[in-house]
């Protein structure tokens, strides 16, 4: 036998020595590697600036990231397998078909794994069903149960509490506000929902039925006894086995074929075991970088991602500084970064990724807009959309050149509403005193305090009427429909993205890889040409906190750039302050919601 001396490096040491002489050789990224994936939630679409993120080590990745990565993987020599933990509670259909679409195209190629404890929802099996292989613990269920809707109606609460809703829509498929107006479904109300929880159905239906082989009418039966207990789950072909997290993790060494692996014999975490990677690292590792180009050398077309997640306001809204805080997409924001993108001769053209319930009326309207200034400049704009683009949603991407959503996507919802809660009783009933002093009739209108008058309504109800004529016109000048059929499939109807599609609301199906694609080719480039993707706009702490010189865009001449600057810095010595009264009203709000 040989003794290893003091201080004489020994087997275990020269390994994992040569290990990390490998990962580096590698670009962090080793020979063989089996990349990890935990979700228990969907990655956002946007990262925004999160201070507790940064202080655990780095933003999470964001589900365009996660998805270009796992494309990357399938094509990669140095990526062995994927194997992810699945376990969603709850879940949008659209975010979940572009990680799966991803997922299912790497397991084509590659080895991949899905593992829980246990699979709370449909939409949680749902992806992990596009795995090679679905492991499940003792003690787990499958919860394919199908969907459901659960409305809730207060108009008997705010009646026996004193407050009344006084709202006006267009469409009577518009239901958001039937929760204040209504004690139960609509007709119409119940016919949108009906349509769309089946049109869902069916599309995982039909998923899931051709990754693990079986029937939809086998599945849909399963789903009537869901959630489904471990032995039924395995019968109904539904889970491969039943495991714990170490087993499957050796199983998957297994099928990389690393030496000495099995779920019955091996160590998944030993030195024999495949290296692992999060794709969260992975993503950072392979990313392209945006580094600026030498001179002389010809450069990839670009094409510019503008990304519009969440309610639209107006003004320059913005992510969320807390995590119990609301991110919101502004309208001010969002031209701006068209107006930066259009401005940058390398953009040959535009994604506007909408992931959006809508908003504003006028800040739809103004990124409306600048989408048709951008095509009428000659760049075009391609809409994707993601878990929902919905009225205001829909707003800003019905003028595109073309229009992609996933088949789950939440969009269409043509109408229009505005309103308010009268609390006057209920401020009577507590002893809460309020009183008005007024210049002219309609100064207060919008108070909580009375009702509309005749008058006051007669007037919302013409501003609501333009509104949805709006709506519905421009509807049609952008699909090329006529006004009587865009109304067929208005009237505030939400549709899933398969629905919207043979409705003329959607050009084609897909995430935003088939959007970029069909940019490219509007472009005039080849559908297989290598692009260089840049996002808009930016949402590092300097962005959020640098202000901007102005509103021309920064991509601009310099004589431009220089003449904007001298105007206003005259301006700027011209322009008074505009200071506000607190709780004097001189405007007439409407708060008009798409």
């Amino acid at each position: 036998m040989f003794a290893l001396l003091p201080g004489v490096p020994g087997v275990d040491d020269i390994r994992a020595l040569a290990k990390r002489m490998d990962t580096a050789r590698h670009r962090g990224v080793p020979d063989g590697v089996v990349l990890e994936l935990d979700l228990l939630s969907v990655p956002n679409e946007t990262g925004g600036f999160d201070p507790f993120a940064i202080l655990a080590g780095g933003r999470p990745v964001v589900l365009r990231a996660a998805v270009d990565a796992i494309h990357r993987a399938a094509e990669d020599p140095r990526v062995a397998g994927l194997i992810a933990r699945i376990q969603l509670p709850v879940a949008a259909p659209g975010p979940v078909q572009e990680l799966r679409s991803a997922i299912a195209a790497f397991s084509d190629v590659k080895p991949s794994l899905a593992w829980a404890e246990t699979y709370p929802g449909t939409m949680s099996y749902y992806l992990a069903s596009a795995f090679r292989e679905v492991w499940m613990q003792p003690s787990g269920t499958v919860g394919l149960v199908g969907f459901a809707t659960s409305a809730m109606f207060l108009r008997d609460a705010l009646d026996k509490a004193g407050i009344e809703a006084q709202f006006i829509s267009r469409g009577e498929y518009k239901s958001a506000v039937n929760r204040f107006t209504q004690n139960s479904y609509t007709d119409a109300h119940r016919e949108a929902d009906t349509r769309l929880i089946e049109s869902l159905h069916a599309q995982v239906l039909a998923d899931v039925g051709h990754s693990r082989h079986l029937d939809p009418e086998e599945l849909d039966a399963l789903a009537d006894k869901a959630p489904l207990l471990r032995d039924d789950a395995v019968t109904g072909r539904l889970v491969d086995r039943i495991g714990f997290r170490d087993e499957a993790y050796a199983r998957i060494g297994e099928l990389v074929g690393a030496p000495g692996i099995s779920p019955e014999t091996g160590d998944a975490d030993s030195e024999d075991a495949p290296p692992r990677l999060y794709l969260s690292r992975y993503a950072r590792a392979t990313a392209a970088r945006s580094a600026p180009p030498l001179p002389g050398r010809k450069t990839k077309p670009v094409i510019a991602v503008v990304t519009l997640d969440g309610p639209i306001v107006s003004g320059r809204g913005g992510p969320a500084l807390l995590p119990l805080g609301n991110s919101s997409a502004g309208a001010d924001t969002i031209t701006a970064a068209l107006r930066e993108a259009a401005a940058d001769d390398d953009v040959v053209a535009i994604v506007l990724r909408v992931d959006s319930p809508g908003g504003s009326v006028t800040g739809s309207e103004t990124i409306w807009r600048e989408v048709a200034k951008v095509r009428d400049g000659g760049t075009p704009v391609v809409a994707s959309m993601g878990a929902v683009a919905a009225s205001g949603g829909y707003y800003v991407s019905m003028g595109a050149d073309a229009i992609v959503a996933n088949p789950g996507t939440i969009t269409g919802s043509i109408g229009v509403l505005t309103g308010k809660l009268v609390a006057r009783e209920l401020k009577d009933r507590l002893g809460v005193g309020s009183d008005t002093v007024r210049t002219n009739r309609n100064a207060d209108a919008w108070s909580i305090n009375q009702p509309f008058t005749d008058e006051q309504r007669a007037h919302i109800e013409a501003e609501t009427d333009l509104i949805y004529t709006d709506f519905v016109e421009r509807v049609a000048q952008g699909r090329n429909m006529s006004v009587e059929d865009v109304e067929v499939v208005a009237r505030g109807r939400v549709w899933t993205g398969a629905d919207a599609l043979e409705r003329g609301l959607v050009d084609e199906l897909g995430g935003l890889r088939t959007a970029i694609t069909r940019a490219k080719v509007l472009a005039g480039l080849d559908a297989e040409d290598e692009v260089r993707t840049v996002g808009y706009p930016g949402s590092s702490l300097m962005d959020l906190l640098r202000p901007k010189p102005s509103s021309q865009p920064a991509a601009a001449s310099l004589p431009d750039a220089f003449a904007a600057l001298v105007g206003r810095s005259v301006a700027g010595v011209l322009q008074n302050a505009e200071r506000s009264l607190s709780g004097v009203s001189a405007v007439w709000p409407g708060n008009y919601r798409f």
